[in-house]
């Protein structure tokens, strides 16, 4: 063989060798589990797969996300964001926003998802000195959550709280239209508050919704605290005067005919962002005081479900019997 075609042979194995490298470190980051839950009333899907086509501002790939849908409700996808921020401290502070980032390569180095008995789940390390523990387990009624947070620096981290988020943005559904605030200060405006009065929370026994409170005519980022706790002031958030006494939050499709919620074996804080498109709803799970390398865990769910939010709390007391 001359020298020329033997270059030319070897050009072309290398080029060959970096195309085949090139093609699957594009499939190592592009991979994902899909797992696929069946019920009477339709079969929820639940990835750990970016999607470009999602229009949620913040961006499910990152905030630990999973992607959620039910068939039985065709067109509409949720991003359980399983972790925005950690808060502790009083006055309260925060780790950075939107920093987790978890890929859905099982051998990426670093933050990766693992997927094991229809399970899916990470662990995050904060450089502020929180280990964060995450796993969701699928059922046919959306997910199982559990959360441990470890202190592993040497001062107790006190009032512990974690930052959720579910967008509506790509859930038509449930996606509320853009009604204008009756407040006329900057930026509340025609901003998405079309969900208020589908949302709920229970305090005593009855369920309240946001548009019917002192600020649900007017506040774009409102929150509610639990009752008896002290109103924590952090970001962008303001605090209406009413207090719920049940970790749990719901909000009702358009239709009526499906209900989202998040529930926790103990929450302090509830709020609806109704100031961009993500128009999100929150649930933020409380972990108490944590003492140097002590760890506490919380439980909770996250629902997407046929019916009504009286339905969907009927089914979180089942599921935590223990919740009071």
């Amino acid at each position: 063989m001359s020298k020329k075609k033997t270059l030319l042979l070897l050009t072309v194995v290398i080029l060959t060798g970096v195309m085949t490298s090139s093609l699957a470190q594009e499939q190592r980051l592009t991979a994902g589990v899909t797992i696929k839950e069946k019920s009477n009333t339709g079969g929820l899907s639940v990835s750990n797969s970016p999607r470009s086509d999602l229009k949620a501002l913040s961006n499910p790939a990152n905030a630990g996300g999973l992607i959620v849908s039910n068939s039985a409700l065709p067109g509409n996808t949720f991003s359980y964001l399983s972790c925005e921020a950690v808060l502790f401290g009083e006055p309260t502070t925060s780790t950075p926003l939107f920093e987790v980032k978890v890929s859905p390569d099982p051998n990426a180095p670093g933050a990766h998802w693992t997927v094991k008995d229809n399970t899916f789940s990470y662990t995050w390390n904060y450089t502020e000195g929180i280990k964060l523990d995450f796993a969701a387990t699928v059922a046919d009624n959306g997910l199982k959550l559990r959360y441990t947070l470890t202190n592993t620096t040497k001062k107790t981290m006190k009032r512990v709280l974690l930052h959720n988020c579910v967008p509506t943005t790509d859930a038509p559904a449930f996606f509320p239209g853009e009604t204008k605030s009756l407040s006329e200060g900057k930026g509340k405006v025609g901003r998405y508050m079309g969900h208020y009065d589908r949302t709920y929370l229970w305090s005593k026994g009855r369920r309240f919704n946001f548009a019917e409170t002192e600020f649900g005519r007017e506040e774009i980022h409102l929150s509610f605290m639990l009752e008896g706790r002290t109103p924590i002031e952090w970001e962008w958030w303001d605090n209406g005067p009413e207090t719920f006494d049940f970790p749990f939050i719901a909000v009702q499709s358009i239709d009526g005919e499906f209900t989202t919620a998040l529930g926790f074996e103990a929450a302090e804080w509830a709020s609806i962002n109704s100031g961009d498109r993500n128009a999100c709803y929150h649930l933020f799970p409380y972990f108490g005081n944590l003492e140097p390398g002590k760890s506490s865990t919380v439980r909770g769910c996250f629902y997407l479900i046929p019916g009504t939010p009286k339905d969907a709390l009927t089914q979180f007391k089942e599921d935590y019997p223990n919740v009071e």
